[in-house]
């Protein structure tokens, strides 16, 4: 019987180096900073929209979440109270609560509401 021997494909000699076909362990090339504000004029002639923030956001001292149910009716009448001060909700809410703290006379809970806001 003839033994057949297969073709060499030819990779005994050459190891295949995987982090060069998956550019794993490459440094990229750093850009100058002409480089730079062309590719980045460029991106915007094409529509790409940087994903950088531009300006940082700041932080929203309203953290506490305040829930509770109410009267039906009653969610839509405090948003259009809160718009025609031209104030967010929460501030109506903190500027109710002064009311009531002041109708009521609780100068105790007033100092504690004014250390607060």
């Amino acid at each position: 019987m003839n033994s057949q021997k297969r073709t060499s494909l030819g990779l005994e000699d050459d190891q295949i180096d995987l982090e060069e076909l998956t550019g794993i362990g490459q440094e990229r090339p750093q850009l100058s900073e002409k480089q730079q504000k062309a590719l980045i004029k460029a991106g915007e002639k094409t529509g790409f929209v940087s994903r950088k923030p531009t300006v940082r956001r700041r932080i929203s001292p309203y953290s506490a979440q305040f829930g509770g149910k109410c009267r039906e009716g009653i969610k839509p009448l405090f948003r259009e109270i809160a718009s025609r001060l031209d104030i967010y909700e929460n501030q109506a809410i903190e500027l109710a609560i002064l009311a009531l703290i002041e109708k009521e006379g609780f100068e105790d809970l007033k100092a504690q509401y004014m250390e607060l806001v």
